[in-house]
């Protein structure tokens, strides 16, 4: 019984549809539209009439930007929409349809290209079908893989940002024919930024900053849209594998000062690190562009490094000339010993030990009244040195007159002296050679060593500059690294974007 009553349900439905199905009606449909269709021709009333099109980006991935190439590469999927007059129909005649899918290659194309292409691609990837309304509003939507030319700015690399544009434009028509317009969106608003696909994910190098869009005249009269990407780039990877590692060898280098000339390894330390600086320069010239507009605050700060590594190699010549001088080959003047062994050390935080008194000098305890026998008897056993000092003058290596000079007295001194006996003479002038030869390495022992304090005294000097220099020099290019962020919306769209610009 079911079954009875949608039979003839069923048979007035089968009334209404033609014999060959809705396919029919379409192709019905598009010989109509296309039995005096010109695609050559523009779609406009009169010859003085302009063609509205409106262009729209929306971006559905952001490939990378090339530096070395200056060169930004990105997905998109172009959003086109303009009016031909012929395509238009009434729905009621063809079966209630509302809109046709065109192959893009039978109908009017306004020719938007990407001008500023960098591989001399200038059409889309997929020229995908044509959505043609019933009033004649047709929307084109294709899929594009753009390599664009981008100007790279390095100056603040990796603490940069960068500002690259996409310049759309009719290859043929100028602006008294094509009048170039924003996208709207379902609300019938200007859309005046790029647009992002839902299944937009962002990448690990640049954040997306700004993404306006423009519209221009061009300077030969024709009308263009321009979409700017303002990007930021995030430095991490850069501070992990490059600033960090520099800031690394370079603490290194500052050790190299507080490195002992006698361990032999100053020289060695210093090459090293100017070695592996110049291969992390050469890391950094595959990076960024060949260009002489400006030079990345990255290799500023490592040539900084480099120079200063440099005058540590220097200054580590210096250090050790000035270790491995000796009273036979130069001698110290005034101003050296007054500068650099009394003047600047309280100042650079050093203390020169002093010469410790001989144990005969030192003043002997004094001994307790109540002293057992067997102490007593102890003392009888001690044979104590004289002091020698009573009997001779101690003799100066700054001063001529000493032991050497009373012996003499001795023996060639005045008649007022008593003569000696020959033998006693020549045994005192071998106890004068004697004397003169030991003071005569003492004083050799302590004017080399004098040299080796002032080495010490100015590799601490350099060490304080090279730390002072190293900091500021470090802290300035952050400061002046953290001060460069991507600006404003130069164009905004929304009442946030004219809040924050």
């Amino acid at each position: 019984m079911k079954y009875l009553l949608l039979l003839p349900l069923s048979c007035c439905l089968c009334s209404l549809i033609p014999l060959g199905g809705a396919s029919e009606v379409e192709k019905t449909l598009m010989k109509t539209l296309f039995s005096n269709y010109t695609l050559k021709v523009r779609p406009a009333v009169s010859p003085e009439q302009r063609v509205v099109v409106r262009v729209g980006m929306i971006l559905s991935s952001f490939v990378g930007l090339n530096m070395k190439n200056e060169e930004m590469s990105t997905i998109v999927v172009m959003n086109l929409e303009w009016t031909d007059y012929r395509l238009s129909w009434s729905p009621k005649q063809y079966g209630g349809i509302e809109v046709l899918r065109i192959p893009s290659g039978k109908v009017w194309l306004p020719d938007i290209v990407l001008i500023n292409n960098n591989d001399g691609v200038f059409h889309v990837a997929l020229h995908v079908h044509v959505q043609v309304y019933s009033n004649g509003r047709v929307t084109w939507t294709p899929p594009a893989l753009y390599c664009s030319s981008c100007g790279v700015k390095v100056e603040y690399f990796p603490f940069d940002w960068q500002n690259c544009s996409m310049q759309f434009r009719s290859y043929t028509y100028d602006s008294t024919e094509i009048d170039v317009q924003y996208a709207l969106n379902l609300r019938g608003q200007e859309i005046r930024e790029i647009q992002l696909d839902e299944a937009f994910t962002e990448g690990g190098e640049w954040y997306i900053k700004h993404r306006p869009s423009r519209k221009v005249m061009l300077d030969d009269e024709y009308e263009g849209m321009v979409f700017y990407l303002i990007i930021e780039r995030k430095p991490l990877y850069y501070v992990l594998n490059i600033i960090l590692p520099c800031i690394l060898i370079t603490i290194i280098a500052i050790f190299n000062f507080y490195l002992p000339p006698d361990a032999g390894e100053k020289m060695g330390l210093s090459i090293n690190v100017l070695l592996t600086l110049t291969v992390f320069l050469l890391l950094l010239a595959d990076k960024i562009p060949e260009t002489s507009l400006g030079v990345p605050i990255i290799v500023n700060y490592i040539m900084l490094t480099m120079i200063l590594v440099t005058f540590s190699v220097i200054l580590s010549v210096v250090v050790l000339n000035l270790h491995h001088r000796s009273p036979n080959t130069h001698q110290m003047p005034m101003w050296v010993r007054k500068i650099f062994i009394h003047l600047l050390p309280p100042y650079l935080c050093m203390m020169r030990p002093k010469v410790e008194a001989p144990l005969y000098l030192e003043a002997l305890p004094r001994r307790e009244k109540k002293v057992t026998t067997v102490s007593k008897v102890a003392d009888e056993y001690f044979i104590r040195k004289p002091d020698m000092s009573v009997l001779f003058p101690k003799p100066n290596r700054f001063h001529s007159e000493g032991l050497c000079t009373d012996l003499r007295k001795f023996i060639d001194g005045p008649s007022s002296y008593l003569s000696l006996p020959e033998e006693l003479k020549s045994a005192i002038e071998a106890i004068t050679y004697i004397a003169e030869a030991l003071q005569a390495e003492k004083d050799y022992e302590a004017l080399k060593k004098d040299w080796q304090y002032v080495a010490m005294v100015v590799d601490r000097m350099f060490l304080w500059i090279f730390v002072i220099f190293t900091t500021v020099g470090t802290l300035a290019i952050f400061a002046e690294a953290s001060f460069n962020r991507a600006p404003a919306n130069p164009f905004p769209t929304t009442a946030k974007d004219v809040w924050f610009s």
